[in-house]
């Protein structure tokens, strides 16, 4: 669970900014980079209301932003509101909101299984909040705000003030999904694909790198798809354009879709020199006959195709993806050609799951599910051959120095700091605080399988 969306430092500078005379709001926050920009979105949209604070206890409203890509984060859920009844019980005036995927997901039954909430609200409902919550304070009782508008359009916020300390920032350029894979709640619960308008976009990078923000990163359900539907620019373009903001050391985005990823947004790797070179790309399996299950729309041959094209644009390039393990109908066959993909690419790091069924997908519905222990089994050995992928990966990089966006105090050692290279390794070393937002040079000296430690050149 994540209570606040960016770093501790920024929201403490956040908080302290904050006037302790308003309503108190308390967030939670679970699943991805998206949700977390989006508690960001109702933290702006109520700002005039409701100051920020870190303890559930003495607030006036609780929202938990949910994520409903997996099952344990459901059952996250369910654990926490359900403590939160007590606060109620002491504090009738009290507002509980659930959003989130979550709660886009199952709507009113949310209301019933969990009768002390008052407001329940989607992606495209959080927009509302400030009407919702005069309906419940009217006396309206529980308010669900769960439509799906095939017209949505995403409703520009301003700019969130992140306060001193803040090195990186999210900025969403879009929202849903047309993809439509087998496995995949998304369309579902966030809508089609809908893209923002790039003056909004390049205005709230712009602001947020005058605040002092180093590292901009771009997200997106499927980014490669921006500005497709209107006709306008491009997502190669829209990098060339944020790139260009004076003070921006760094650029980053996520996620692609390999059948969607073009020369052009290639070639950015190679011409735009702000632009980090590493890449997420979602392989999910690596068997022909299971991607065609899974409705990506692309080949295991494909994806090497597109891995090529990116090391012969920019050899430095690295990559991490995301993985299914036990996907319905995945034999020992096309395990193995998943495992022997880890080792031909040669991630950096990966993401890797067990397949859990998700309501709405056609997945789901699909009869030769793997037993649980199977995926279980398969999973650990993925796990297990990356961690050793991973370390060999980052023994190459002993002796070297590499430059840092040094982004705080490590997690490891608070004496400590650490940052990220342009491939997006992580990197702790001792050094002062005064170096928190710079690029410094650091020699590795010692490789682990999910970070590196070195030393200040």
């Amino acid at each position: 669970m994540l209570s606040v969306p960016f770093s501790k430092t920024a929201m403490k500078a956040m908080i302290a900014k904050t006037d302790i005379r308003r309503k108190r709001l308390y967030i939670a926050t679970f699943g991805c980079q998206m949700n977390e920009y989006d508690s960001i979105k109702m933290i702006q949209v109520l700002g005039s209301e409701y100051s920020i604070t870190k303890d559930p206890r003495n607030a006036d409203l609780i929202l938990v932003n949910t994520c409903s890509i997996r099952e344990k984060a459901e059952h996250k859920l369910y654990s926490l509101v359900g403590r939160f009844k007590e606060f109620k019980l002491k504090n009738p005036e009290l507002i509980i909101g659930v959003g989130g995927c979550v709660a886009q997901q199952e709507g009113e039954r949310l209301l019933k299984s969990l009768p002390h909430i008052d407001l329940v609200f989607g992606p495209q409902g959080l927009y509302r909040l400030p009407e919702m919550i005069g309906a419940v304070k009217a006396g309206v009782g529980p308010v669900c705000a769960t439509e799906l508008s095939g017209d949505f359009a995403i409703p520009f916020t301003g700019v969130p003030v992140l306060g001193e300390g803040a090195v990186r920032a999210f900025v969403t350029i879009m929202q849903g999904c047309d993809n439509f894979c087998t496995y995949c709640i998304v369309p579902y619960v966030r809508g089609r694909e809908v893209s923002r308008p790039v003056g909004d976009i390049f205005t709230e990078a712009k602001a947020l790198v005058e605040q002092g923000v180093k590292e901009i990163i771009l997200l997106g359900q499927n980014v490669n798809s921006y500005g497709k539907k209107n006709g306008g620019l491009g997502f190669a373009g829209l990098l060339k354009q944020v790139a260009k903001i004076p003070g921006l050391l760094r650029l980053r985005f996520t996620t692609s879709h390999p059948r969607d990823l073009g020369d052009d947004v290639a070639e950015c790797f190679r011409d735009i020199p702000n632009l980090c070179k590493h890449l997420h790309l979602p392989v999910q399996s690596g068997s022909t006959r299971i991607l065609k299950r899974m409705n990506r729309r692309y080949t295991r041959e494909d994806y090497l195709d597109r891995i090529k094209t990116l090391r012969d644009m920019c050899p430095s390039i690295t990559f991490t993806t995301d993985i299914i393990a036990g996907f319905p109908g995945e034999t020992d066959e096309d395990f193995e050609e998943t495992m022997s993909l880890l080792k031909e690419v040669g991630y950096e790091q990966i993401f890797a799951f067990k397949y859990s069924p998700r309501p709405f997908t056609k997945a789901a519905e699909f009869e030769d599910q793997v037993p649980e222990d199977v995926k279980a089994g398969r999973l650990k050995a993925i796990l297990e051959l990356q961690n050793e992928i991973s370390l060999g990966r980052h023994e190459q990089l002993c002796g070297r120095e590499v430059e840092v966006l040094v982004e705080g105090q490590s997690k490891t050692d608070q004496a400590w700091l650490a940052g990220r290279t342009t491939g997006n390794h992580v990197v702790n070393f001792p050094g002062p605080m005064s170096l928190i937002g710079q690029l410094v040079n650091v020699r590795i000296t010692k490789a682990l399988c999910h970070c590196l430690c070195g030393e200040l050149v």
